[in-house]
């Protein structure tokens, strides 16, 4: 079964990284946890029943993914500063028809643009925001649904 739905979600605002602390263990601001609350609110809305989501290992894209729900799965290939083969292997070979994944750039906006047929190139996604691609029947290229920031969704 193909991914028909895939929806990109980077992590809302989080801490500087902090002298003597690991990357994975920065938090949210005060910001984004309204970011995170905000844009939870509009995919519990409109997000396909059975979305499965992946979340990357750090703090920050966890606590992000909380407010959507704790029906989520971590996942290594997710983390920050990860290479863009391994997510579309994982992609490839995944049986769900609606994922979600919560992360980092570069690598989701690296996703986005080959996902939408743009080769070699990366998409800037904002903090918080969501981009949800749709196979259409014809097939690959994806096409861009929707997307929704925080200041856009109140």
């Amino acid at each position: 079964m193909a991914v028909r739905n895939l929806i990109l979600w980077r992590h809302a605002e989080a801490e500087d990284l902090q002298h003597g602390h690991s990357d994975l263990e920065r938090a949210l601001t005060k910001k984004g946890h309204k970011q995170a609350k905000q844009m939870a609110a509009w995919l519990k809305k409109y997000l396909p029943k059975q979305t499965y989501a992946m979340v990357s290992p750090s703090l920050r894209t966890q606590e992000t993914a909380a407010y959507w729900g704790d029906s989520w799965q971590e996942e290594n290939r997710l983390a920050p500063e990860r290479p863009l083969e391994p997510i579309l292997q994982l992609l490839a070979q995944s049986p769900f028809e609606h994922i979600m994944l919560v992360g980092h750039q570069p690598w989701i906006g690296e996703l986005a643009a080959q996902c939408l047929g743009m080769e070699d190139a990366q998409l800037s996604i904002k903090k918080g925001a969501i981009w949800w691609l749709r196979l259409p029947k014809s097939g690959l290229p994806y096409k861009l649904y929707s997307v929704q920031a925080p200041d856009l969704v109140e």
